[in-house]
């Protein structure tokens, strides 16, 4: 049991609270000082998806190397997998809103340009014209807020998948 723990990443404290018991119960069942109740064994093998079978046969040592063997290699590429979506996941999402956030400075900054007095009196001399330009910066601030939005969906769906892969 102590091995399927670390290999999904789980700490005794999130196995614990799976299992609704203490964290010093589950330190009890690693050092062999006491054995799961029937309910916790159950439990434990729909956490880490294992038969009762497997879970109860660990202790025996040829059984336990074939299926430390079969585990290891079956949950180091889940865990593989699993940990490039989220890193894409998290990547992504921070490009989208860097992204979303150098677009609105971007646009910050147009509007303060054209709004300067070096660009009104610019205007007047060429045009005759004494006014700000005409241009719509709440059209130019669109794209920003959907990268700015989109990016933060992807960074809540990160956090949400990365609470249920530890909890």
């Amino acid at each position: 049991m102590n091995q399927l723990r670390k290999l999904s990443g789980m700490t005794q404290e999130q196995l614990a609270e799976k299992l609704n018991v203490s964290r010093q119960t589950i330190s009890n069942w690693k050092s062999a000082g006491t054995t799961p109740d029937l309910e916790s064994v159950v439990k434990i093998s729909r956490i880490f998806h294992v038969s009762l079978d497997d879970l109860l046969t660990e202790g025996d040592a040829g059984t336990a190397d074939k299926h430390d063997e079969q585990i290891t290699l079956e949950d180091l590429m889940k865990i593989n997998l699993l940990n490039r979506k989220m890193t894409l996941l998290l990547i992504s999402g921070l490009i989208f809103i860097i992204t979303g956030i150098l677009n609105f400075a971007y646009v910050i900054a147009l509007q303060s340009t054209t709004l300067s007095t070096q660009y009104m009196l610019y205007r007047y001399i060429v045009t005759g014209n004494y006014e700000n330009a005409p241009v719509d910066y709440t059209r130019l601030m669109i794209p920003s807020i959907i990268m700015c939005a989109l990016g933060a969906v992807l960074f809540i769906s990160y956090v949400v998948e990365n609470r249920k892969k530890r909890g």
